[in-house]
């Protein structure tokens, strides 16, 4: 996954908080989810699709860490969501 990747929530997902969680199903797989902390602010993020690389930039900056190591787990943890089909790639114009 590249940084000029873009990302956007699937359709069909429902979230709630709760506890400091977002609790995630899918209405029509019937999958849950539950993110804490960082994964919430994750899919709060990408509410509007955004680059991979913006989102990396943006997390390293609210949570003051390097960016090499905010683009690793920021991207493992995209990839797991786009696995559980719960984000997708949005292909690029000239794809």
């Amino acid at each position: 996954m590249t940084d000029d990747c873009l990302l956007a929530q699937n359709d069909g997902w429902l979230a709630t908080p709760i506890d400091g969680d977002l609790i995630m199903m899918n209405s029509q797989s019937e999958v849950y989810l539950n993110l804490s902390g960082t994964g919430s602010r994750i899919w709060e993020m990408l509410k509007k699709p955004m680059h991979l690389g913006d989102l990396c930039l943006a997390l390293s900056r609210e949570f003051q860490i390097e960016p090499e190591e905010a683009r690793r787990q920021v991207t493992a943890f995209v990839e797991q969501l786009v696995e559980r089909k719960a984000l997708h790639v949005i292909p690029s114009a000239g794809a």
